[in-house]
Order: C-alpha cells, then structure tokens, then sequence
C-alpha cells in the first residue's frame, strides 16, 4: 500500500476530513491532499502525520516519495535550512559586532570595547583592510544571510509543460531561529544605514561649511 492510501484509510478509520488531519498535524488542507493523491511528502510532514495518526513514521518513510521542501533540494545542502541559518548567523556578525560597538560608544557612552578593537586592528595593521573590506562585509553579508534564509524556507511548487510554467502554491516554513536571524539581520541592515546617512550627512555639513567659509 502506497503511503497516501494508507493515510487515508487511517484518517477514514478514524472518521477524520482532510481539513481536520491538517489541522490536527499543523498542515495546509493542499500538503495533505497532495500527498494522498501523489503519495510524496517532506520528511517533516510524515512526521508530523504519523504523530497524529499515533503509526511508527518509518513505515511512511518506506512508502512515500521523500521530497526537499527547500528550494535549495538535494543538489544544494547550503540552501537547506540547517545549513542556511548556520551560513546566515556567520554571515550576519560581523555587522552585528560593527553596530553593537558603535551603540555601545556614541549611543551609551561606553568606548572600551570600540577602542579596543580599532586599537588591535591598527596594532596588526588591518586598518587600510578593513576600510576595504568592510562595506560590503557589513552590507553585503546581512543582505546575503536574508537571501539564503528566504531560499531556504520558500518552496514555489509548481510543473513545467507546453513551453509555459505553472505555479500551484507557495509555501512558506519558519522557525524561531529563522525568524529570530531574519530580525536580527534586518535590525543590523537599518542601524548601520541610518549610522551612515548620519555620517555622511555630517560630511556634507562640513564640507558646506568650508566651501562657505
């Protein structure tokens, strides 16, 4: 018995809908008719069907059609969400730690860890590097990190036939890590745009003032 009609005799045995066996496993009412009529699923709906339906998931396991729900699929183990949250959390502290030791000094008034850091920076001679590197290490890196948790938790589902592609649905998985990084990510991007509207504003202020002088 293929695993969708062995899900559905047990939603039947039970006198469950679709609509309640998706709800009861905190599914989409189309993830559960998609996998009684095509018999694929991700891992992490059988397991959150064979929870509900109170059947060891590895009898699921050997009967359906295990699919990736990343965009990412098998062929691209970075774009997992694993691996994605791992890539977007290194990829996103370094602004982290520029913005965090800027708050700390011009917003709280305590410098030490900022002096401390451009000091060791300037004693290794990483001063000219890091004029460098740092846009787009600190623009670029959230910006990335975004990317990568987007790709990783949007599946588009869809076919491709007669020259025109047909999108059936997209869904969307989150977590708390994802969405803890993804605000993380994104607070970073905002202080350290404003932090340099700021300063460039104050650049342009004094170069005004000069050329009036």
């Amino acid at each position: 018995m293929k695993a969708g009609e062995r899900i559905r005799a047990l939603r039947e045995a039970k006198c469950w809908t679709q609509a309640h066996l998706a709800g009861a496993a905190g599914l989409s009412l189309r993830t559960v008719q998609r996998l009684e009529n095509d018999h694929s699923a991700s891992r992490e709906t059988l397991l959150a069907i064979a929870a509900v339906l109170e059947i060891d998931v590895q009898e699921l396991m050997g009967e359906a059609r295990l699919e990736e729900r990343s965009a990412g699929g098998s062929y691209a183990p970075l774009l997992r969400p694993r691996p994605a949250l791992a890539w977007g959390a290194l990829l996103t502290l370094p602004c982290m730690v520029f913005v965090l030791l800027n708050l700390l000094k011009y917003g709280v008034g305590v410098a030490a860890p900022y002096d401390a850091a451009a000091q060791a920076g300037a004693s290794l001679g990483l001063a000219d590097a890091f004029m460098r590197i740092s846009p787009p290490l600190f623009l670029g890196g959230p910006l990335l990190a975004l990317v990568l948790i987007l790709i990783a938790h949007v599946t588009v589902r869809g076919s491709w036939g007669n020259g025109a592609l047909s999108v059936s649905g997209v869904e969307l998985r989150s977590s708390r890590s994802a969405i803890a990084l993804t605000a993380a990510a994104t607070a970073s991007l905002l202080v350290l745009v404003g932090y340099l509207a700021v300063e460039n504003l104050a650049h342009l202020r004094t170069a005004l003032s000069a050329a009036g002088a």
